[in-house]
């Protein structure tokens, strides 16, 4: 027998951890290894990376046990933010790991 689990996850400061990364994205300092000598079809690339916790909870719900019962759970989990960024421009979030 199938069930369904829904997962919601709500942050508590999204907006904070918005300002974060994208303070990280459009930091003006360049290092210079995006202009460094590579094995020919390689590509160099600066990289800018951060940390950062984030709290908030998720709230989950099996739908065939008991429809109106939500659990919710709280977290605390730490991030590492990566932005690359090829020659010149601002940096691009690539991705994020949790840390936990």
């Amino acid at each position: 027998m199938k069930q369904t689990l829904n997962v919601t996850a709500t942050l508590n400061e999204p907006g904070l951890l918005r300002t974060v990364v994208e303070t990280l994205a459009s930091r003006h300092v360049d290092m210079g290894y995006d202009k460094s000598v590579v094995p020919q079809q390689w590509k160099a690339v600066e990289t800018s990376c951060i940390q950062a916790y984030v709290l908030g909870s998720f709230d989950m719900q099996v739908n065939e046990s008991n429809p109106g019962e939500v659990i919710n759970v709280p977290f605390a989990s730490c991030f590492l933010f990566t932005c690359f960024k090829a020659e010149y421009g601002l940096f691009n979030l690539e991705w994020s790991l949790s840390l936990s």
